[in-house]
């Protein structure tokens, strides 16, 4: 199999995965259905985790024995994980009542929160495993016709209260860059299991690009600033960052949200920008007086670590507030009905 067809198979797994990754309804039993179709119809993928089956797991003998509100006991390394999670999700296909019992007794808290800690604990090691698996085929393949190497890196950068946004530019973004061996890196599915996410985002350097949704949240997140530090650290910072603003225009596109949640980036006015730094201000305020009620040093270590980054976040909110608003980042809606075209054309150019 050359590298332009791995590319695609790749592209769609990463698209159909990232699904069940992020899903927090009822539709979520369906995107499982999704993900191991997508692997059993794929020569390449059911190979492989046919190759890992060097066990045959008594599912329902696991389940009855786990404990209520704790996860399953993965095995050790990368093919007992695959073999193992494989069978797990095709019992639950068969048996869709003990997919919504598994889960409902995963964790505590609300069924979003049982749900998200069954995908982060037991299906993300597996879809990570795979992904990894068809980036190392990808590197022994052959190409078929004369591909470039070297193609550009895409970083996505969202607030998590944006996921459903994200969703979809991530899977459009990916549809349109992957056939021209451009790479779209998103959190969720290249954070390896027991990776640091903290070096993911010291990787954003890397990149040719910062895709960044901007929103009222995003302004006001500490990890999301955190990787916007990180891009402003090149001296070229600016022709990396490729802006989708968002309005209140956009909260169409969200399911079940909160009603006092502010979508819009307020960026556009001077007494909106300066209301972010007023943000970051007391985020500082806070940190310092929590740090004063401690009196082991020992204790405080990271806490002056994060005080370092807010303060830093603090004097580049500004800047980065004004270069918003000076470049008016495009609306999501516009970056729709044009089909992501300034974004696509800003990529592909500099291939």
């Amino acid at each position: 199999m050359n590298r332009k067809e791995l590319r695609k198979i790749s592209s769609q797994f990463r698209r159909i995965s990232g699904q069940i990754l992020s899903m927090e309804s009822s539709e979520e039993f369906n995107f499982l259905v999704d993900v191991v179709n997508f692997i059993d119809d794929n020569p390449i993928l059911i190979d492989y985790v046919n190759k890992c089956k060097i066990e045959v797991y008594d599912i329902e003998k696991c389940l009855s024995e786990k404990s209520n509100w704790r996860p399953l006991a993965l095995p050790p390394g990368a093919e007992p994980v695959i073999s193992f999670v494989y069978q797990l999700l095709s019992h639950f296909m068969e048996n869709t009542n003990t997919f919504h019992g598994t889960v409902f007794y995963y964790s505590t808290g609300n069924y979003s929160e049982k749900y998200q800690a069954f995908t982060r604990k037991t299906v993300a090691p597996f879809i990570n495993y795979l992904i990894s698996y068809l980036e190392v085929c990808l590197i022994d393949a052959q190409d078929s016709v004369d591909i470039k190497e070297n193609k550009s890196k895409v970083f996505l950068s969202y607030c998590s209260k944006d996921i459903e946004i994200a969703d979809m530019v991530d899977s459009k973004l990916q549809e349109l860059l992957t056939p021209h061996g451009v790479y779209m890196s998103r959190d969720e599915r290249d954070v390896l299991y027991r990776d640091s996410f903290r070096m993911f985002m010291d990787s954003i350097e890397e990149h040719d690009f910062v895709v960044m949704i901007i929103s009222d949240s995003y302004l006001k997140s500490r990890p999301c600033m955190y990787e916007v530090l990180e891009t402003m650290r090149s001296k070229k910072y600016a022709s990396k960052m490729l802006f989708i603003v968002l309005s209140e225009n956009d909260r169409g596109f969200y399911k079940n949200i909160n009603s006092k949640l502010k979508v819009g980036a307020d960026i556009y006015d001077v007494s909106g920008r300066v209301s972010y730094s007023g943000y970051w201000a007391n985020e500082e305020s806070k940190l310092k007086n929590l740090l004063e009620e401690i009196s082991d040093p020992l204790n405080t270590i990271e806490l002056i670590k994060e005080l370092k980054i807010i303060r830093k976040i603090l004097m580049d909110i500004d800047e980065f507030t004004s270069m918003l608003s000076v470049r008016r980042g495009i609306p999501l809606q516009t970056m729709i009905s044009t089909n992501y075209q300034e974004i696509v054309d800003s990529i592909l150019q500099r291939n």
